[in-house]
């Protein structure tokens, strides 16, 4: 008889190697996102979706407040002064939405597929130095509410429905909703899917 093949510990390369196999190597997926340190630091340090971010750094800012002055002086053809800030808000809060809380993954095709259930918002949050973009993108809707509110001098209706628009951006940035898809809209095939049947059982 030959001698028994010995059993390796997934976490140690076998004797005689200095790493391991690929199919070796622990991996997490972004299912897991919130569960605790679900993410492998590596895995977020390659992530190109975040990369522009930080790499933007105050010129993001600068171009973000731009085009949303632009976006107003362009619905001023439209409406009065004092309701394009309305729309601009609206219109800032269905982009925003879309952008940072609805599409989700990377589109870095090497990355496998690790970031599918994560949307930009969860990503960002999930990477190093995006402390300065996380709080513009908190400060900025703020903003554009406030100043919606008062340009039509605090008029009920239309001040209600600015806030109801800041409630939209506001309320997914907040840490309880991160990784949470409400009655499964815009929940990831074969990654939430899980999450719901243990939460059938």
């Amino acid at each position: 008889m030959g001698s028994p093949v010995a059993s390796h510990s997934p976490t140690r390369p076998p004797p005689g190697r200095s790493r391991l196999d690929s199919k070796d190597i622990p991996r997490t997926y972004s299912g897991l996102f919130g569960d605790g340190n679900d993410l492998l630091p590596f895995e977020l340090s390659r992530n190109r979706n975040t990369d522009w971010i930080i790499a933007a750094g105050w010129w993001l800012l600068v171009v973000y407040v731009s085009i949303v002055f632009v976006s107003y002086l362009v619905f001023l053809a439209f409406w009065p002064w004092d309701q394009a800030w309305t729309v601009t808000n609206t219109v800032h809060c269905l982009i925003t939405m879309i952008y940072l809380h609805w599409i989700k993954g990377s589109p870095n095709f090497y990355e496998q597929g690790e970031m599918n259930a994560m949307t930009l918002w969860e990503q960002i949050l999930s990477t190093a130095k995006t402390t300065n973009a996380q709080r513009a993108l908190w400060v900025i809707p703020t903003l554009l509410c406030y100043i919606a509110c008062h340009v039509v001098q605090y008029e009920p209706s239309l001040s209600c429905y600015n806030v109801v628009v800041w409630c939209f951006c506001i309320v997914p940035k907040l840490s309880f909703m991160n990784g949470v898809r409400i009655l499964g809209i815009n929940s990831t095939t074969g990654i939430d899917d899980e999450d719901q049947s243990r939460k059938d059982l």
